[in-house]
C-alpha cells in the first residue's frame, strides 16, 4: 500500500506539473524484498520445502526522465528553448539548473528566470541595458544592439548523472557543460503526457483499493478467529 501511495503522490505531481515549462516528469521505481523459502516442519523428521514466496515491495527511488517535452512558438523574445541541456542559474544554494527558458529582466537590469533566480553566463549575471534589443544567437549568445554582451552557460549530467528535484522548477547534478543550442521566440514544454497519467494514476488506486481489501479481509479473518478462540477456550 505505502508502495501505491508513493505512485499516487508521483503521478499527481507530475499532473499538477503538466503545463509548467520545462518540467521534467517523474517515475517510482519500485524493487521486491528477497523471497522466502518455506519449509513444513511440523510432524516431520525432515522439512518439506513448500515453496518460494513474496515479502512485498518497496519505492527504491523516484527518478527524474530527461526527455525533451513539445516545443511551442512565443512571441515573446525573451522566451527560450534550451534544446541541449539546462539553464545555469544562481541560487541561495549556489548553482543549479532549470529548463524553464521564459525569461525576464528584473528591476536592476539582470536576466533571471520567472521564479527570479539569475541567468548565468560565460562572464557571470547578464545586465541587459534599459530598452536595449535582445537577440538570443543558437549558440546562446546574448546579442544587445547588435553587441555581443555573453554567452549563456548550458550544462548536463555528467556521465549520466541523477537529476535531482529541489523545488522551483529547479534540478541539481554533477555539470558537464556543452555547447548551447538555443532557439529564441520558443519554449519547451513539460514532457508530461496528461493522458499516459491518467491511466497510470487509476491503475495506482486500483491496486492500492485491492490492497486495502486484502488488509481488511485479514483483519475479519484475525477477529473471527480471536472470537471464536475466547469461545472455546
Amino acid at each position: 500500500m505505502l508502495v501505491e501511495l508513493a505512485r499516487v503522490n508521483t503521478i499527481s505531481n507530475n499532473l499538477a506539473n503538466s503545463d509548467t515549462v520545462g518540467y521534467k516528469r517523474s517515475q517510482t521505481v519500485v524493487k521486491e524484498f528477497p523471497e522466502v523459502l518455506l519449509y513444513k516442519i511440523r510432524g516431520r523428521e525432515i522439512p518439506l520445502p513448500l515453496g518460494f514466496t513474496s515479502t512485498g515491495t518497496y519505492v527504491d527511488e523516484v527518478v527524474t526522465l530527461n526527455t525533451p517535452g513539445n516545443y511551442v512558438p512565443s512571441s515573446n523574445p525573451l522566451d527560450i528553448a534550451i534544446k541541449n541541456g539546462f539553464l545555469v542559474v544562481n541560487t541561495p544554494l549556489g548553482e543549479r539548473f532549470t529548463k524553464n527558458g521564459q525569461l525576464v529582466i528584473s528591476n536592476d537590469g539582470y536576466l533571471v528566470t520567472s521564479d527570479g533566480y539569475m541567468v548565468l553566463g560565460t562572464q557571470g549575471p547578464i545586465r541587459i541595458q534599459q530598452g536595449g534589443n535582445i537577440v538570443f544567437g543558437t549558440k546562446g549568445e546574448v546579442i544587445i544592439d547588435g553587441q555581443l554582451l555573453d554567452t549563456l552557460r548550458v550544462v548536463t549530467p555528467q556521465g549520466g548523472d541523477v537529476i535531482e528535484k529541489i523545488g522551483e522548477n529547479l534540478v541539481n547534478f554533477v555539470p558537464q557543460p556543452v555547447q548551447p543550442e538555443i532557439e529564441q521566440y520558443s519554449l519547451e514544454l513539460s514532457n508530461v503526457n496528461a493522458v499516459r497519467e491518467m491511466v497510470e494514476l487509476i491503475s495506482a488506486y486500483r491496486a492500492y483499493e485491492a490492497n486495502q481489501r486484502i488488509v481488511q479481509a485479514e483483519d475479519g479473518i484475525t477477529d473471527r478467529l480471536i472470537s471464536d478462540l475466547g469461545r472455546f477456550a
